[in-house]
């Protein structure tokens, strides 16, 4: 029953009692009937009164669009080699961000979503700009990491590490970043020629997350830095066994191993 049929019922019932109770006190007392004739024969039945049809209630609009499954879309689209349509994502994702930061600008989970759609568009002085304001609602080590990952892209070695530091001491060794934040900081330490200290951050991002072939290979890359040609034959090889058709893993492999 629809909502304003269901008020007025009340007073239906009101108005059908009253008739009902005038129609007694109009007829009189039934009096004796001569036998009533023989039934006529039955009329066809009436047509049935179609039910009257409703249409149905449009679907409900989304209040709002979900920036970080945006984000996660254009991280498929991305893993699957459709750059434009992952970039495109990722805008949505960045305006999106912007929309519910404008509504609330103390939401945090709006600020990292925004970081790294921003990331994923190389924007990196944006991505900082953002993180920035981000921290100053309230720290989160989210904002942190992904700004010690835009500050080894805008080449600023000091404040990557300081970033990608922060973010491990405040997660702890097992959190959802550490191992790309041991990596950056393997890249860091190269890029200073940092060699021992390179080794040592690699060897952490690949017992992390052992399944980058190019994490592998850049470590490699410091242990031969590091004259240990063994090792770095052995690391070589492990970035191979991920990625067969590495040709620059290859041409390493076959370097070290001349000088073993």
């Amino acid at each position: 029953m629809r909502p304003r049929y269901r008020a007025l019922a009340p007073i239906f019932l009101v108005l059908l009692a009253a008739a009902a109770s005038a129609a007694q006190d109009a007829v009189p007392q039934p009096e004796p009937q001569p036998p009533a004739p023989a039934p006529a024969a039955p009329a066809a039945p009436a047509a049935p009164v179609p039910a009257p049809s409703f249409s149905p209630a449009p679907a409900p609009i989304p209040s709002r669009v979900d920036a970080l499954e945006l984000y996660r879309q254009g991280r498929n689209l991305e893993s699957a080699g459709r750059t434009a349509e992952a970039q495109a994502r990722y805008r949505e994702a960045v305006a999106a961000c912007d929309r519910e930061l404008a509504a609330d600008p103390a939401r945090m989970d709006a600020y990292a979503v925004k970081s790294w759609s921003l990331f994923r568009l190389d924007r990196f002085r944006e991505v900082v700009d953002t993180a920035t304001a981000g921290l100053k609602v309230r720290y989160d080590p989210r904002l942190s990491e992904v700004m010690g990952e835009a500050y080894f892209h805008l080449g600023n070695n000091e404040l990557a590490l300081k970033n990608l530091q922060r973010y491990i001491e405040n997660v702890g060794e097992f959190g959802d970043r550490v191992s790309t934040a041991y990596f950056y900081m393997g890249e860091v330490y190269q890029r200073l020629k940092k060699f021992d200290h390179a080794d040592i951050a690699y060897a952490l991002a690949v017992h992390r997350d052992p399944s980058m072939s190019r994490w592998w290979f850049r470590y490699g890359q410091a242990v031969e830095a590091l004259s240990d040609y063994r090792r770095a034959a052995d690391l070589y090889a492990r970035a191979l066994k991920l990625s067969p058709e590495m040709k620059e893993a290859s041409d390493a492999l076959a370097r070290v191993r001349s000088r073993i």
